[in-house]
């Protein structure tokens, strides 16, 4: 059951990629369900492993940062790394195939430009002992957390929306 639910949010993300520059200009607003608001709080939980996945990812919680502010809301945001989206976030050409470099590269522009946007970069120190990486080893604009998921649920407990992005 839990297979069927990933592979359906996974053909969404998808679908929503591709039919994203059809709907950009079209008018469709979120007006109804940001009504009243004039704040949010959101905690992307980040785990997706695949460097091409993981860059969709990154300009997807861009996207949306970006429409929120749009909207004239508010946004504080907390970005929460672990499993394999860690070795991405990681300083230096360690930790990832030659391959992808560029990516891991790419990446580490987002983390900049996130963290210069006042967005909270968090990484799981357990998901980053699994992938045998040091906790030293991340971008400066990068906290290590003891517990992602200890995090993930004092964010969530204090009104933050979850959204993950596996």
């Amino acid at each position: 059951m839990k297979g069927l639910f990933l592979l359906i949010m996974r053909w969404c993300i998808i679908l929503m990629f591709w039919t994203a520059p059809a709907f950009a200009g079209s008018g469709y607003d979120n007006s109804s369900a940001l009504q009243g608001l004039t704040e949010v709080k959101v905690y992307f939980d980040v785990s997706a492993g695949k460097p091409d996945g993981l860059l969709q990812r990154m300009d997807l919680v861009e996207q949306t940062l970006r429409q929120l502010e749009q909207n004239g809301l508010a946004v504080k945001a907390v970005i929460g790394f672990r499993a394999g989206a860690s070795r991405y976030i990681t300083a230096g050409k360690h930790y990832v195939l030659d391959e992808e470099i560029a990516v891991k590269e790419k990446i580490a522009e987002w983390v900049q430009k996130f963290a210069a946007r006042d967005v909270t970069v968090e990484q799981c120190s357990i998901a980053a002992a699994q992938q045998d990486i040091a906790a030293t080893d991340f971008l400066p604009e990068v906290t290590v957390v003891q517990n992602g998921f200890v995090s993930l649920i004092g964010y969530q407990s204090k009104g933050y929306a979850v959204i993950p992005m596996n």
